[in-house]
């Protein structure tokens, strides 16, 4: 029972470690780690890769809607009357 409460922690830390990396906040010695322990873990690894790969691709499938022209200003300028003392 205490090795399997063991793998389950170590489980969780490795799955938060390849989402920092993934995100990209994590240090160079957290990334190395993570490199190091995905050479020895299949299970990890296929996690990483297909982590990586959905976010890769979300970030060239989705791009930036352009706004009306002039919305910005219209907002700015309601916010402006809302705030200003009547």
């Amino acid at each position: 029972m205490k090795n399997h409460i063991m793998e389950v922690e170590q489980k969780q830390a490795c799955t938060e470690l390849l989402q920092i990396v993934i995100d990209g906040q994590a240090s160079e010695e957290q990334h190395q780690e993570l490199m190091d322990h995905l050479e020895n873990c299949e299970a990890c690894r296929e996690e990483y890769l297909l982590s990586k790969t959905i976010k890769d691709k979300l970030k060239t499938g989705i791009k930036a809607a352009a706004s009306p022209v002039g919305l910005a200003n219209s907002i700015q300028n309601k916010i402006l009357e809302t705030a200003s003392p009547k």
